[in-house]
This record gives C-alpha cells, structure tokens and sequence, in this order.
C-alpha cells in the first residue's frame, strides 16, 4: 500500500492442502511467483500478496491475503469485496480440479 494507508490482510484456513499456482492457474488469475511461499496476484486490478503460512504454496493449509495496491479509482469500502471474491473465486477453481 502506499502513503499512510493501512495494509489489509485477511488468515484463511483450508480445510484440505491448496496449490496456490494451480488454482490460480485454473481461475485466470495473473499471478508471479516470488518464492516457495508467497505469489503476487492482480486481481480485478487490485496487487494482492498470498501467502502460504502453513505449508508452501503448492501445499497451503492457510493462506493470508494483503491487499498490497487497491484498484486505481476504488474506494475503501471495496477493499473487503475484493478480497472476498478473489478468495472465493479461488476455492470455487480449487473445487472445479478436485
């Protein structure tokens, strides 16, 4: 985030192991990996960082997800919504591959 903007960052727990990169990958999510555990998303151009905080993200058992750069023109009561339908746009791909 920039300025004095408050990070916003939300813990999920999964109840089964998550590849991060393939269920990004199945969603049409662009996405860059930086290491074993965390991936850069841009999502409904929004910059998000996931995390893998249990596990790595080819095996998450959570994730965390920190709006890093809001979409250019967004207002702040947004921020909740994107993070929300990223979040549920990625376990609706994860269930579409199992």
């Amino acid at each position: 985030m920039t300025g004095d903007d408050e990070a916003l960052n939300h813990h999920y727990s999964l109840d089964e192991p998550l590849n991060l990169r393939a269920a990004l990958e199945s969603a049409a999510i662009e996405f860059l990996d930086v290491d074993k555990d965390r991936t850069v998303v841009i999502y409904q151009q929004a910059i998000l960082m996931v995390t893998a905080t249990e596990g790595s993200a080819t095996t998450a058992q959570a994730i965390d997800v920190e709006l890093w750069e809001p979409p250019a023109g967004g207002n702040a009561d947004d921020h909740e919504t994107i993070l929300a339908g990223f979040v549920e746009e990625l376990l609706a791909a994860v269930d579409s591959f199992s």
